[in-house]
């Protein structure tokens, strides 16, 4: 029997009125409310904690493109699913999809790329540097079984000039 191709559900929340703009949705900043506490989620799941952190490094986001596809209001039930797209010893390439509970095709998604990196010696600035285990193994489980995601067409494109 084929594994059933799942993603990893890494965050819910119901919208709250505070997160409402003066169009009667959710403002745009928001979308990346809810994309900063998934990828943050999605990070755990890798076994990325306090210890870690202390110990080998963190992880900062170096590029990121939210689609805004459907209006959310206040009170939806939303969800976030997460598709980890790549990976290598350095790096991490996802993509996040923000659900209104009840709609099977997503409001937003969210695709970032993700550095690991460590603190330079003496006061230098971070620097990327390798991922140490079992993030990396655990990753890279991740992005095997994610592999046979059908990759929408839309990841890895730019924002089109105006020019």
């Amino acid at each position: 029997m084929t594994e059933k191709l799942e993603p990893i559900r890494c965050w819910r929340a119901t919208v709250p009125t505070d997160w409402i703009d003066y169009n009667n949705h959710l403002t745009e900043g928001y979308y990346g409310v809810a994309f900063g506490y998934s990828g943050d989620m999605l990070l755990e799941e890798l076994g990325f904690d306090a210890n870690y952190r202390e110990e080998h490094g963190t992880f900062y986001t170096v590029e990121s493109r939210v689609r805004f596809l459907r209006e959310i209001h206040v009170n939806a039930d939303v969800h976030v699913n997460g598709w980890l797209l790549g990976c290598d010893e350095k790096r991490l390439h996802w993509l996040q999809e923000l659900y209104v509970e009840g709609n099977e095709e997503p409001a937003a998604t969210q695709e970032a790329l993700l550095l690991h990196v460590v603190q330079g010696e003496d006061g230098e600035g971070p620097k990327v540097a390798p991922m140490k285990e079992p993030i990396l193994s655990i990753a890279s489980n991740i992005r095997d079984k994610h592999l046979a995601f059908p990759q929408p067409d839309f990841v890895g494109q730019a924002i089109r000039s105006l020019r």
